[in-house]
């Protein structure tokens, strides 16, 4: 038997007791609350969630644009460098379609795709949780990706048929200006080469197209002297495949998430006895 509680205060009662297992329930709420309200905050309205997004973005594109301007001031047209033996080379390239060479010289058609991408990566990036660090980079990454690759297709425009050189070459190039006669002066892409110039017919309308930058080779021969992956790329290529990736894997957990929601949320033990 317990002895009785002596209070000052005769009017007054003691503080009564907590419940046995509820030491703790208000901090604890506080902390799941917190959390709950951090998830469920847009990254559209967290500076932290704009500053990974956009910080991708400047240097992604930065390394995109950079690395194609010196690749190919420095190899121009047919250039070619191995770095690492059977590893890695550089391969200039110029593609007028789009990854892998598909839809080759619709300049206008990859430009809408790449806004339409845009708006929807906008979409996503707002719809998102601020604590999905890694989709606002992989976001930040499809961004610098996309307007590497926009940049190109809207600035480098070449003719769309290439000119071979006294050597057999074809080299693809662009209009420098106009010479005697009415005809067209051309040059090789990039102009101020000096690699390549020549003269079209007058009255002849060049039609151009927007090309992208490539130079990035990966070797793959194999015994037979077959390639297994021919392809040339850029940096605007790996962000672009590396982004969608991550993405792709964002979305299957997500999915796989709501589809078995975690144990245990519905049943909590009870701890009043």
């Amino acid at each position: 038997m317990s002895a009785p509680i002596e209070s000052d205060n005769p009017g007054s009662l003691p503080p009564a007791a907590a419940p046995h297992g509820a030491v703790g329930v208000d901090s604890a709420g506080a902390s799941s609350s917190a959390a709950a309200g951090d998830a469920a905050r847009s990254a559209l309205r967290d500076a932290g969630s704009h500053a990974r997004f956009w910080l991708v973005v400047a240097l992604g594109l930065t390394l995109d644009l950079w690395s194609k301007h010196w690749a190919f001031s420095t190899l121009g047209q047919h250039g070619h460098r191995e770095l690492i033996p059977n590893v890695l080379e550089l391969q200039i390239m110029l593609n007028k379609g789009a990854l892998f060479g598909i839809g080759q010289g619709l300049t206008n058609v990859f430009l809408i795709a790449s806004v339409a991408a845009l708006f929807l990566v906008a979409w996503m990036f707002a719809h998102s949780s601020a604590r999905s660090w890694g989709l606002h980079v992989a976001l930040g990454g499809l961004v610098a990706g996309a307007l590497g690759n926009m940049y190109d297709r809207a600035t480098v425009r070449l003719l769309d048929d290439a000119l071979a050189d006294s050597r057999g070459r074809l080299f693809y190039v662009a209009v420098v200006g106009q010479g005697e006669q009415g005809r067209v002066l051309v040059e090789a892409y990039p102009p101020g080469s000096g690699r390549f110039t020549a003269e079209l017919p007058a009255g002849e309308t060049p039609r151009e197209v927007g090309f992208v930058r490539d130079f990035i080779k990966i070797p793959t021969k194999l015994w037979n002297n077959q390639d297994l992956w021919p392809w040339v790329f850029n940096v605007a290529d790996m962000l672009l495949v590396g982004g969608i990736g991550i993405v792709m894997i964002y979305l299957l957990r997500e999915r796989r998430s709501v589809r078995h929601p975690a144990a245990g949320l519905d049943a909590s033990p009870d701890r009043s006895a």
